[in-house]
C-alpha cells in the first residue's frame, strides 16, 4: 500500500496539538509584562550593567516615593509579549543585554525619575514608548525636559485670561481718572 506522502498527500495536524504548552512561571511572567506594556502610559527600556544588589535597592528605595515602578525584564518572555502588540520594535531593545524597564502614568515625575535612574552610570537609557508611541534615546530625553501638564495648563489659562484683564484695564481706567480728577478737586 503506498503511503500518503508517495501520493502527495500531507498528513493533517491537529492545531491544537502543536500548540506549545509554557512553564506556569513563564505564563505569569507573560501576563505580567502584557499589563506593564497595555497598563502603563510611559515604559522606559534601560539596560543595567553589572549593578550591585545594594545598587538595585536603593535605586528601587529611591524611587519608591512616586508612582513608578522598576521591573527587571527577562528578555524572551518581553519579546514575546512585544511581538504581539503595536510595540514591536522595542523588541531588539529588550533583547540587547540585562534590561528593566520603568513604568509609570504619572507624566510630572518624569524628569526626577530619568534623573535618578540615570545619574547611576551603570544604567544605559535605551528608548521607549509613551502612549501609543515608540520613543528613542533622544526623545526620552527631549520628553523629560519639557514642563508638566500642570504647568502647561497654568500657562494656557494665563495666556487666555491675559487680554481679558487688558481690556477690563482699559475700561477702568477712566471711571479711575474721573475718580482721581474729583478727589483733587475736593
Amino acid at each position: 500500500m503506498p503511503s500518503p506522502h508517495s501520493l502527495g498527500l500531507s498528513l493533517l495536524v491537529d492545531a491544537t496539538a502543536a500548540k506549545k504548552v509554557h512553564p506556569p512561571r513563564r505564563s505569569y511572567l507573560h501576563h505580567q509584562y502584557e499589563s506593564l506594556v497595555k497598563d502603563n502610559r510611559v515604559m522606559f527600556v534601560f539596560q543595567h550593567n553589572n549593578l550591585t544588589v545594594k545598587e538595585f535597592t536603593q535605586i528601587r528605595q529611591d524611587l519608591a516615593g512616586g508612582a513608578s515602578k522598576l521591573t527587571v525584564l527577562r528578555a524572551g518572555v518581553m519579546a514575546s509579549v512585544l511581538r504581539s502588540t503595536e510595540f514591536a520594535n522595542l523588541e531588539p531593545l529588550v533583547s540587547t543585554g540585562p534590561t528593566c524597564v520603568l513604568t509609570t502614568d504619572d507624566d510630572a515625575s518624569l524628569k526626577s525619575i530619568t534623573d535618578i535612574l540615570t545619574k547611576n552610570k551603570k544604567m544605559v537609557l535605551l528608548g521607549g514608548k509613551m502612549d501609543r508611541t515608540l520613543l528613542t534615546q533622544d526623545d526620552v530625553t527631549r520628553i523629560v525636559q519639557l514642563p508638566g501638564l500642570d504647568y502647561v495648563r497654568a500657562e494656557l489659562v494665563g495666556t487666555i485670561e491675559a487680554p481679558a484683564r487688558k481690556l477690563l484695564r482699559t475700561l477702568e481706567a477712566p471711571a479711575n481718572e474721573v475718580h482721581s480728577i474729583l478727589d483733587r478737586r475736593i
